[in-house]
């Protein structure tokens, strides 16, 4: 068993445990991945066909239905765009939906497993982050063929760590409370529907005018949007003040979720 230096700063504790299990945290998720794709035809091939076939559909609402275009940019422009905060929103979207029911559905594990329990949802946000690294190759690749290759892609390891941080964070306070309360689940489900409609995905923030503006400028997800696409696209400002707001939305959503999960973790084991 690994020891984990014990500090009077939950955040600390929580991430000692991940470094101090990273091995173990590596393989349960590399398990996981596995099972996901388990009996399907074309098994983990999945984790590339799922966020072409995803970010097909999407496009084909914003671009064949809305016919969406911003004036003075071409089409592949247009998608690039919306790439950029998509794939980082199917990320966040896949890693709270299932990361909310982590504990919920493996509560033979936080019972009979000598484990720290905070690793059980952190896999969930890894397997779901896998998913959006793979898009995000995909979108280099598409930037490239478009002539946008510049240094701000350097960039982008630095806010898959943010998101990652937040993600967990975020987890962490959704996965006991689903486990008390069952139904927190499905609100977490048609709040990340309504996330995708007020967020900058396919339009600019400066189209949004007036009262709804604040809706826009209150959404953290924005931040974390925007941030990803000053790393990518060569036409976007590279965006300090999102990118910052971004940076402290991360550490407080992992500092806030390792101290709500310390406070709860030992009575979880008492609910079926």
């Amino acid at each position: 068993m690994n020891s984990v230096p014990v500090s009077r700063f939950p955040a600390f504790n929580m991430l000692a445990t991940f470094v101090s299990y990273r091995r173990i945290l590596a393989a349960i998720t590399q398990v996981e991945l596995a099972k996901k794709y388990s009996g399907s035809m074309f098994g983990r091939i999945w984790i590339v066909l799922y966020p072409i076939l995803l970010l097909s559909i999407y496009l084909f609402v914003y671009m064949a239905v809305f016919q969406m275009r911003f004036s003075g940019s071409g089409r592949l422009d247009y998608v690039l765009y919306v790439f950029a905060a998509l794939i980082p929103y199917i990320g966040f979207m896949e890693a709270v939906t299932s990361g909310c029911v982590a504990i919920k559905q493996n509560m033979h594990l936080v019972k009979n497993v000598m484990l720290p329990i905070e690793l059980i949802p952190a896999r969930y946000v890894l397997v779901a982050m896998t998913g959006q690294l793979v898009g995000m190759l995909m979108l280099i690749v598409l930037v490239t063929i478009n002539g946008g290759l510049t240094a701000r892609l350097l960039s982008i390891p630095i806010m898959l760590l943010l998101q990652a941080v937040m993600l967990i964070g975020i987890v962490m306070i959704l996965a006991p409370l689903a486990v008390v309360l069952p139904d927190v689940a499905h609100f977490v489900n048609l709040g990340v529907l309504l996330l995708i409609f007020v967020s900058p995905i396919g339009f600019r923030p400066d189209m949004i005018h007036g009262v709804l503006s604040i809706v826009i400028y209150a959404n953290p997800i924005s931040y974390m949007i925007q941030s990803f696409r000053s790393a990518v696209l060569r036409e976007q400002p590279f965006d300090l003040i999102s990118i910052a707001v971004f940076a402290v939305i991360s550490v407080g959503c992992f500092a806030l979720g390792s101290w709500f999960f310390g406070r709860f973790k030992r009575g979880l084991v008492e609910f079926e």
